[in-house]
């Protein structure tokens, strides 16, 4: 239920001032072909996606009881008319509207996709935070006996205007099944503490920690692509760093299970999850991709050598939800869930040092460890190299601005690219770089000649302080300035 599990639509939707535009005509509804998406957890039957009722909760929240298995469909990607930040979304659905959630996002104007908005129950208008030229959809389902008949969407003139002859109601139903009830509001969380001396995680900054970078964006493999020069308006304000935070990181292991966005777990995996659907990459894409680097601090009290720690950093794309919460999208400014807390700050985090919602996760769970994020094992142990839960610097790359962005790519498709401290093998390893993380180039230099999936050459790129690749394990990046 939605109430248990889905966020309340409403909470997400963004009213960002914007000067007029020109009418959209009116072009009608976009409808999804349901045999299309990506299916992850629900089958099609009798023209209807349904929960494959064989399949469980995503990896990261399996290890706990109470949490209801999900099914996830991810439509392809359609291109509009004209920039918009605003799209009318309609659901069809039999069964309880609370089990089905149906979320959309655009390509913004660097080529990056805004994050998943979810819409109200059976539809209804969303507002992106920034003009958009390319739409993706896609719909969870959370009940064995709900079933999704239709999905459609259409954009809107911007800045929420309504088209002529609609009214600001939710849109009709596209199935033959009666239209629901609005979504419950969420319950509201106890009042956000005062800080605890005990907490050893500071307040998070609003710009990236010591060595910053970034994300990428599009198709259901996650390349959203560069937007026409004439299709979107170059002055939104698009922060220009990534907003970082410090988190309490737990492994997650589970090898065999399936992740969040349809991922089979390995051995030896690079990838991490976060405690909500907002920042989730599609299967096999990393259009979400965080930069993680250890801090020395261990254990949920932060002990440690702190002072002479030298930091290892890894750059992984969000492949799970969790740990503990699926709605806690805690980085953002208007968070979708327990506004109250501090931007930065799990909620799990609050629970467990500071008793918040009586010491239990969204699900009525005590908690019994902080953790804002899990790492699987390859970036626990060979990009980190922690010698157990720890502490660390976390920065959230898409919600930074990309201006020479490159997708790692490896000859396996599955191991990291080593991650260096300057241009050439004889500087010391100092992280990894997952395949498919996609980061913004801060510069490029000539170095050490390298053979990688590009090729061979001699060119390396800057993508943090202190952190070099080769270019040749690198799609894109070509147009970054020379490092001085």
């Amino acid at each position: 239920m939605r109430g248990r599990g889905w966020a309340v639509a409403g909470a997400l939707v963004l009213l960002l001032p914007v000067g007029p535009r020109t009418a959209f005509a009116e072009t009608g509804w976009l409808p999804q072909d349901l045999e299309s998406a990506d299916r992850i957890g629900l089958v099609l039957a009798s023209g209807t996606l349904r929960l494959d009722e064989a399949v469980g909760p995503s990896a990261s929240l399996r290890r706990e009881s109470g949490v209801r298995a999900t099914g996830l469909a991810t439509f392809p990607e359609q291109a509009l008319e004209r920039p918009t930040d605003t799209v009318d979304v309609r659901v069809g659905s039999s069964g309880d509207p609370e089990d089905v959630l149906a979320e959309v996002r655009g390509v913004r104007a660097d080529g990056m996709w805004t994050e998943w908005y979810p819409a109200p129950d059976h539809g209804g208008r969303i507002m992106l935070s920034v003009d958009v030229f390319r739409v993706q959809l896609r719909v969870g389902v959370d009940g064995v006996d709900t079933a999704v008949t239709g999905l459609s969407v259409r954009p809107l003139e911007g800045t929420g205007d309504i088209p002529a002859g609609r009214s600001d109601e939710p849109s009709p139903d596209p199935s033959p099944e009666p239209s629901p009830d609005d979504p419950a509001p969420e319950p509201s969380p106890d009042p956000s503490p005062e800080p605890s001396p005990d907490d050893p995680a500071p307040e998070p900054s609003p710009e990236a920690g010591p060595r910053p970078d970034d994300g990428d964006g599009g198709d259901p493999d996650g390349d959203g692509g560069d937007p026409p020069e004439d299709k979107i308006d170059h002055g939104d304000d698009i922060p220009e760093r990534p907003f970082s935070a410090r988190l309490f990181a737990t492994r997650i292991g589970l090898v065999g299970e399936t992740t969040a966005n349809g991922h089979i777990i390995r051995e030896n995996d690079h990838f991490v999850a976060l405690p909500s659907r907002r920042g989730l990459a599609t299967r096999g894409g990393g259009e979400y991709t965080v930069r993680v680097c250890s801090t020395g601090a261990l254990g949920p009290e932060g002990e440690g050598d702190t002072e002479d720690h030298e930091a290892r950093c890894a750059y992984l794309p969000v492949w799970d939800v969790g740990p503990w919460n699926i709605t806690d999208d805690h980085w953002n400014d208007d968070r979708q869930s327990w506004r109250d807390l501090d931007r930065g700050r799990p909620q799990a985090q609050a629970a467990y040092t500071q008793g918040y919602n009586g010491g239990l996760d969204g699900f009525g769970r005590r908690v019994r460890n902080p953790a804002g994020i899990d790492l699987a094992d390859g970036a626990f142990n060979g990009g980190l190299r922690l010698p157990t839960n720890g502490w660390v610097q976390v920065d959230y790359l898409w919600t930074g601005e990309y201006r020479h962005r490159i997708e790692v790519t490896t000859s396996t498709r599955r191991d990291p690219v080593v991650v260096r401290s300057g241009a050439g093998p004889e500087h010391p390893a100092v992280g990894l770089a997952a395949h498919k993380a996609n980061i913004d180039v801060i510069c490029q230099e000539t170095g050490a000649p390298a053979t990688g999936p590009q090729g061979t050459g001699d060119t390396w790129y800057r993508i943090g302080e202190g952190d070099y690749i080769p270019a040749v394990y690198a799609e894109g990046g070509a147009d970054a300035p020379a490092c001085r």
